[in-house]
């Protein structure tokens, strides 16, 4: 659990930035102890789900608010890693504009429509990895919500960029720590993965 990237960095996964403010606990158990994930029926519902909307996307005048017109490329589960940040996540879509605009897009099968800052901490990190694979500047990022058909436009600083980075160094500092934080009571607690190992 504790093997280093090539950069010399313990390896984070977006996905565990999530879950960090999910709760920290659950990075405890899920990279620290090597705890299995247990797919909940909405994780896998969610992967179908993502499925069958690549295909309603191409049918779609526009796409995420834009016209087709105006879109020079889609990427669809683009996976990305930079060994010098040790920092690796596989994006849902990406969509490049012919203005040259890149974006993330996460798609959430949520009954709440919200930037929750677990999911801006999410585009945030997609939105670094994408300015060290293209070379320009990502300040804007989508959270799209198939089952509403609504979606969110999320503004991404400099200063989100900053504390994204620093907020790896927490996790990998709980990593390696081998220290169990404190549990937070939450309903969280009801829909966690970890919940049976917690106690």
């Amino acid at each position: 659990m504790k093997a280093s990237s090539s950069g010399g960095k313990l390896p984070i996964d977006v996905w565990e930035i999530v879950q960090y403010y999910y709760c920290p606990r659950k990075i405890y158990f899920l990279r620290t102890l090597g705890v299995p994930v247990v797919q909940k029926r909405k994780m896998a519902m969610g992967q179908d789900e993502h499925l069958k909307e690549i295909k309603r996307l191409k049918e779609r005048q526009s796409v995420f608010g834009f016209r087709k017109s105006d879109v020079e490329e889609i990427y669809q589960k683009l996976a990305l890693e930079d060994a010098e940040l040790g920092l690796a996540g596989q994006i849902d879509t990406v969509i490049k504009l012919k203005n040259g605009k890149i974006m993330p897009v996460e798609l959430k099968y949520s009954d709440y429509v919200a930037a929750f800052r677990s999911r801006k901490k999410q585009l945030t990190a997609y939105a670094i990895l994408l300015e060290r694979k293209f070379n320009q500047i990502i300040d804007t990022g989508i959270l799209y919500f198939p089952i509403q058909n609504k979606q969110v436009t999320v503004s991404i600083t400099y200063e989100d960029k900053k504390n994204l980075l620093a907020d790896l160094e927490k996790i990998r500092q709980l990593i390696l720590s081998e220290k169990i934080p404190r549990k937070s009571q939450s309903e969280k607690c009801r829909y966690c993965e970890a919940t049976r190992y917690c106690g």
